[in-house]
């Protein structure tokens, strides 16, 4: 078993880097929208009224109503697309079939989970949520274990996608989750999903050149990422929402799903300021990778990416120096992913066993202290992680980046991203494709 600071990034895209909605990807693929309306039969999936996939959320007179806080989302249940029955049996001989994005699962859990009930596994990973969606629809693989974003829900349902899950297998949902994520806004009464991992949006930073006190005693700490102290060592991921939702909080317009023209424009501004200050860089592993091994000083950062950081530290470089910077009042970005099985899935009974297993104390708190990513368990004290040793010997989170933990309270304060209307989604990358021409 190599030790994490041993680890080192596969050929493919890393953590939560499938976020990535580059130019090329948006010339190169059709929208998950376009995809999923192109593989519709006629009378079902994203034809329709939005009250045939689902109650709540906002109605936009499309086919599925959008999820959001403030409006969540019971989703239909087809006649057609039925949950399994209870008490079956796990199907013999099988070969798990996960699909995820790379580095994103510790294969010594999958492996333990299939040793304990007789069964291979095989992970296949996907770039972006477009190629995802297109493998899922055209049957390319039948995948048991699918990881999509909640911004997703509603073209998976309507185009039924996912399957409903039968909570009798799933006894540890109850029982270890947080309840703010058994019934998220996304999936009331997660009729089709569990959750994963959660995670909030900050900077990274490195410790060594940016002192803690300075940048907690910060007016505004997004200032920070457009500080010519740090020209040519600023960066933001190549992740239109989460650029463009930190430019809005920098100035100060907390609706980070906005669909008002002239607040785009306002941020389009903003980041192109951004390169004539600092000459910002966009990447997709800068927080979790180039940070740690000293090709930034400061970086838009989700939590799970700075504090798996330590992992590729370079040979001159302390894992002390790295720092996460999040609002105090938790005022800030926070997200969650989940784990579903997909409507043509071969070993559903095995998936449903998978699903209880991942949410398990001891798988979740394992697989963290690999993937660097939180799970919302109940008995994961926030107020111990950053002193409770993991497998590696090492906390989970460093004391120093206590900022990192996630809490329950997170979701009641924090600013989730929902999906956006297609019009909306467009004006959105409008303004990052003009950003992008201008940055590195």
């Amino acid at each position: 078993m190599a030790h994490p600071r041993e680890r080192r990034p596969g050929s493919g895209l890393s953590r939560r880097e499938f976020l990535m909605r580059s130019l090329g990807a948006a010339v190169a693929l059709p929208s998950a929208s376009a995809i999923l309306a192109a593989c519709s039969k006629p009378g079902e999936g994203t034809t329709g009224s939005a009250s045939t996939v689902g109650t709540g959320g906002v109605d936009l007179g499309g086919p599925y109503p959008i999820a959001t806080a403030d409006n969540p989302v019971t989703w239909t249940i087809y006649d057609d697309v039925p949950p399994i029955a209870d008490g079956l049996k796990i199907e013999e001989g099988a070969t798990l079939q996960l699909y995820n994005w790379d580095q994103y699962i510790w294969k010594k859990q999958v492996e333990k989970f299939c040793e304990g009930v007789g069964c291979d596994y095989k992970i296949t990973t996907f770039q972006n949520m477009d190629e995802a969606l297109t493998k899922i629809r055209t049957g390319e693989l039948k995948f048991d274990i699918f990881f999509p974003t909640t911004d997703t829900f509603g073209k998976l349902v309507s185009a039924k996608l996912m399957q409903p899950l039968n909570h009798s297998y799933l006894d540890h949902l109850e029982e270890n989750v947080w309840p703010q994520l058994i019934s998220p806004y996304y999936d009331q009464g997660s009729r089709y999903s569990v959750p994963y991992v959660v995670y909030t949006t900050g900077v990274a930073y490195r410790r060594n050149v940016v002192k803690d006190q300075d940048i907690y005693g910060m007016s505004n700490p997004f200032d920070i990422l457009f500080d010519p102290a740090h020209k040519g060592r600023s960066g933001v991921y190549d992740s239109y929402r989460d650029t463009m939702a930190m430019s809005l909080l920098h100035l100060g317009n907390e609706d980070v799903n906005t669909d008002k023209q002239a607040d785009i424009d306002a941020v389009e501004a903003d980041l192109i300021g951004m390169i004539d200050a600092v000459d910002v860089r966009y990447s997709i592993n800068g927080a979790y990778k180039l940070l740690p091994e000293n090709q930034y000083d400061v970086h838009l950062s989700w939590s799970g990416d700075i504090a798996a950081g330590w992992f590729y530290v370079s040979k001159d470089t302390a894992y002390e120096d790295l720092g996460y910077w999040f609002p105090e009042d938790r005022r800030g970005m926070i997200g969650s992913d989940t784990m579903v099985i997909p409507t043509t899935a071969e070993h559903p009974v095995l998936a449903h066993e998978f699903l209880n297993f991942m949410l398990s104390f001891p798988a979740a708190m394992d697989n963290f202290a690999w993937v660097g990513y939180q799970p919302p368990q109940n008995d994961a004290d926030p107020d111990t992680l950053t002193t409770t040793k993991s497998v590696w010997g090492e906390p989970y989170i460093f004391p120093w980046m206590e900022a990192a933990v996630v809490r329950k309270e997170d979701f009641e304060r924090g600013l989730p991203q929902w999906e956006l209307t297609p019009d909306v989604d467009d004006m959105w990358h409008d303004a990052w494709q003009n950003f992008r021409a201008g940055a590195k």
